[in-house]
């Protein structure tokens, strides 16, 4: 369960960097370890011990190619001491603006989508409107489902 608590700031911090990256259509992966795994194997003089050892930090890998993200993803093996994974990727978000007389008026909206997976198929996401800019917890309106599926096939 301390897992599914640490999900979320792993998803923020990794929804922060890649923002930090600006908006250029990347998909950015980010594997998920724990503290001491980050310690032993990846980067051991790091001073991250004042972390809690429940910690998931997000490693920031090499950008996935500019092709279908499905296709993009199905390359993706991970070593069996990630925890799990976050993808950063921009998405078009179709809002309603307003009724018509005669029908419905829609608006599409530039964003930045976050969603993190642990391998047991947790998930959280978060969404960034270009407009606002702000990150916020995904809506119940936006499906993240197949996005889910194919970060949790790459395990």
């Amino acid at each position: 369960m301390a897992d599914h608590d640490a999900l979320m700031a792993a998803v923020i911090a990794a929804a922060r960097d890649a923002a930090a990256e600006g908006w250029d259509g990347m998909h950015r992966v980010y594997a998920l370890t724990d503290r001491d795994t980050y310690l032993d194997v990846a980067y051991p003089l790091d001073p991250l011990n004042e972390l809690p050892p429940d910690a998931l930090l997000a490693i920031p890998l090499t950008p996935l190619g500019p092709g279908d993200l499905r296709t993009e993803l199905a390359r993706v093996t991970w070593p069996d001491d990630v925890r799990g994974c976050v993808l950063v990727t921009e998405v078009a978000v179709v809002t309603l603006r307003g009724r018509w007389r005669r029908g419905k008026s829609f608006g599409v909206r530039r964003a930045q989508l976050a969603v993190g997976v642990l391998r047991d198929g947790y998930h959280r996401s978060l969404l960034r409107s270009r407009d606002e800019g702000d990150w916020r917890l995904c809506p119940g309106s936006l499906s993240t489902d197949g996005v889910v599926s194919a970060l949790v096939g790459t395990f």
